[in-house]
């Protein structure tokens, strides 16, 4: 029983170890090894069948046991390809969100918009709100921590006016 047991979660190991090593899923692996096997692709309901039973039971069929020695003995070897494999059929990419572009552009056209805008933005003192003293090249609060990080205390008003 017990050589059972070391059997199954061997196979069960190799069938995962064999996935990571293709970057594929094991579901995809069970139909690249299906497909090798047999020359063409798997009925889905049939294969996931036996992915139940893979996942539930440990249970291994044949042909995937036979993909996971071919893999194996290749890493072993250094001679993985995974395009001779067949594993670049099966890898996911996820697709494009459905408005992604238009997003994309309108973010885009806010930024140049509110650039703009920034741009054109005077400071009067004589009708504008009164604006705080500050000297320093950048945003107040970058240049407050490279003061800190210095550990040098910010510039008062009156030394700055006194420039």
């Amino acid at each position: 029983m017990n050589l059972i047991c070391s059997r199954e979660s061997s196979d069960l190991g190799d069938v995962i170890r064999s996935a990571e090593a293709l970057n594929i899923s094991e579901y995809d692996f069970f139909r690249l090894a299906f497909r090798r096997w047999s020359g063409r692709e798997p009925e889905d309901k049939a294969l996931e069948r036996l992915f139940v039973d893979y996942m539930f039971y440990q249970t291994v069929p044949h042909w995937v046991r036979h993909l996971t020695r071919d893999v194996n003995a290749r890493v072993m070897e250094g001679r993985l390809d995974l395009a001779e494999i067949g594993a670049l059929d099966y890898r996911h990419r996820p697709p494009l969100p459905r408005h992604g572009r238009r997003c994309v552009g309108l973010l885009v056209a806010a930024t140049v918009l509110y650039s703009v805008a920034l741009m054109s933005v005077t400071y009067d003192p004589e009708t504008s709100a009164p604006m705080p003293c500050y000297g320093g090249p950048g945003f107040k609060v970058i240049s407050e921590m490279a003061y800190a990080v210095m550990g040098k205390r910010s510039p008062s008003c009156e030394t700055l006016k006194e420039r």
